[in-house]
């Protein structure tokens, strides 16, 4: 057998099973139309390609608020950091310049100097010297010399054994809002109070 021979009968073959197995006008529509018909789509790529727009979406917005940050200013104005402010403007024409101090300083401040009022108000001092007429009193924090006359401190003390106070002796003395001296006194010893 030849090659001609053999493709002839394998064709020849070929065509009668062709024949034997042909599909009928039916078979050939079903075919067709399941061919043409739409395909469902599977959910799970629908579902892939929506999340992928959401996340693209969200890091668009995190992208965008990021860079909005960094447009902020690098200094940021802050009042509480300072002890004065000073506002100059003009108005009317005229230059104006004001200060503007914050409460929590002025606060503070008012607490120093009711304490230190409270103290110039009462304090303790020492007589050091009597010289005639006048009497030298240092307060016991060393900071104030009073000159005082023996006719106030007559008038002051209400007592006629004044003048038996020695140097040395520990005094209390009131002043009114004025500063001015409003009484005297000498301490006792059971006092507890002393200069160093």
């Amino acid at each position: 057998m030849n090659d001609e021979q053999f493709d002839n009968q394998l064709r020849a073959e070929f065509s009668k099973q062709k024949q034997q197995n042909r599909l009928s006008r039916a078979q050939i529509n079903q075919l067709k139309t399941q061919c043409t018909s739409q395909k469902v789509k599977p959910v799970w790529p629908r579902v892939q390609w929506t999340f992928a727009s959401l996340a693209a979406v969200f890091l668009a917005y995190l992208v965008f608020t990021e860079s909005q940050v960094t447009q902020q200013p690098l200094y940021t104005l802050d009042f509480e950091q300072y002890q004065r402010v000073e506002k100059h403007t003009l108005h009317a024409g005229q230059y104006k310049r004001s200060l503007i101090l914050q409460k929590q300083q002025l606060d503070n401040e008012m607490q120093v100097a009711k304490s230190n009022l409270n103290q110039a108000y009462a304090t303790h001092g020492k007589l050091i010297e009597k010289q005639g007429d006048t009497w030298f009193i240092a307060d016991c924090q060393q900071q104030t010399l009073l000159e005082i006359s023996t006719e106030l401190v007559a008038q002051l003390t209400q007592r006629s054994d004044y003048q038996a106070n020695q140097i040395g002796t520990l005094l209390a003395f009131k002043r009114n809002p004025q500063g001015q001296l409003v009484s005297l006194s000498a301490l006792e010893n059971s006092d507890s109070t002393t200069c160093s």
